[in-house]
């Protein structure tokens, strides 16, 4: 291998943001680590070197990685067997450790803040800087004193602010989806069971037919409940972008009977796009990290896991769904906070159809859950 390049590929990478820089960016060869035919980078372009350092600040805060202060340094991150960056099991063995030595020197030097990724705070004067925080736990201090004040004062007091914050990201965030595309909704519960002969007509099992149309669809409003993106009743349609997204998001238990159905976009659509892949808009600066805290905060508010006891919760989600739709918009684009995939919402359900033909109904077999301490 010749010592300057390095290729990895769309499958040796793990984190969504490098797949989707390789998709908009990677061309056509073999891969270093994996010596296979498909999309690579060069690990020596400018965009993996901060992006890779980016994902560090995004994922870690400072006191995880910075050794002066008990931390493990940011390789050993990077490349464990638990790694959020890279398929490591994937790896030539010689390249995981040239490519190791090589991202170990990316927190050598202090980038410039207009054109990249610092690692470390470092100094003012003599003075150390405290330490950096993760990316995606700093949120923005302004967005969040609005998220309190909803408890005890009207949510039409802060829909100027709100969106006066959300027009600033109108171009980074719209994105059209096609006419045609597909998307996934679930409901626990089937529409009616049915015996059936197989194995020569000797034996019979029971086969569950899904709900459809209506019964899969967007509620009447004269039904509709409190919602993470809609208010008391108004009548949106939640989809997600596959079929396990759809299913985690209604939590079903173990032994249920779940119908999905597969609902086709009518028309092109304006869609607000909060989803993670936003941040390849922001990641090759401190500067642009700086203004993707707004951004970053809508986003996570969005995901947040609320249980059903604390659904007063979703004030604030309600209002940003407000004032997106205020902007124009036919839905929302944001991660699933369950599942692997994005939850769309489209404010006029009959934006999308049903069909009849991608519809079937699953048995849940098992659950997983992911804890951590408080």
């Amino acid at each position: 291998m010749n010592k300057e390049d390095i290729f990895i590929c769309i499958q040796c990478v793990k984190d969504i943001r490098y797949k989707k820089l390789l998709e908009q960016k990677g061309s056509e060869a073999k891969c270093s680590c994996c010596e296979n035919n498909n999309l690579i980078i060069d690990t020596n372009s400018n965009d993996f070197i901060q992006l890779t350092k980016a994902l560090i600040r995004y994922h870690y805060s400072e006191w995880i990685y910075n050794e002066e202060f008990g931390g493990d340094h940011y390789c050993s991150l990077l490349f464990s067997d638990e790694s959020l960056f890279f398929n490591v099991d994937r790896f030539n063995p010689a390249v995981l450790d040239e490519l190791s030595d090589r991202i170990y020197l990316f927190g050598g030097s202090y980038d410039s803040y207009q054109s990249g990724v610092s690692l470390f705070s470092g100094y003012y004067d003599t003075y150390k800087l405290p330490l950096l925080e993760s990316i995606k736990t700093d949120l923005d201090s302004s967005i969040l004193k609005i998220e309190r004040q909803l408890l005890v004062e009207n949510y039409f007091q802060y829909e100027a602010e709100i969106s006066k914050l959300l027009s600033l990201y109108v171009n980074s965030c719209q994105m059209t989806i096609k006419k045609d595309s597909e998307f996934f909704r679930a409901r626990i519960g089937y529409q009616h069971e049915e015996r059936v002969h197989y194995n020569s007509k000797v034996e019979t099992k029971t086969i569950y037919i899904p709900y459809s149309g209506d019964k899969i669809g967007a509620p009447p409003p004269n039904i509709v409940g409190t919602g993470r993106i809609n208010r008391p009743g108004v009548s949106y349609l939640y989809c997600a972008t596959d079929e396990y997204t759809a299913i985690s998001e209604i939590r079903p238990h173990p032994g249920d009977v779940v119908s999905i159905g597969k609902f086709i976009v009518d028309k092109d659509l304006k869609i607000f796009d909060l989803s993670e892949v936003q941040f390849l808009n922001y990641f090759e600066s401190d500067k642009k990290i700086k203004e993707f805290k707004i951004l970053n905060t809508f986003t996570e508010l969005l995901q947040k896991v609320i249980p059903p006891s604390k659904r007063d919760e979703y004030n604030i989600t309600q209002l940003i769904a407000d004032c997106i739709r205020k902007l124009d918009f036919a839905g929302i684009l944001f991660p699933s906070s369950v599942g692997n995939g994005d939850n769309l919402v489209i404010f006029n359900p009959k934006d999308m159809s049903f069909d009849s033909k991608g519809s079937k109904a699953v048995i849940v077999n098992k659950i997983s859950y992911e804890y951590s301490n408080n």
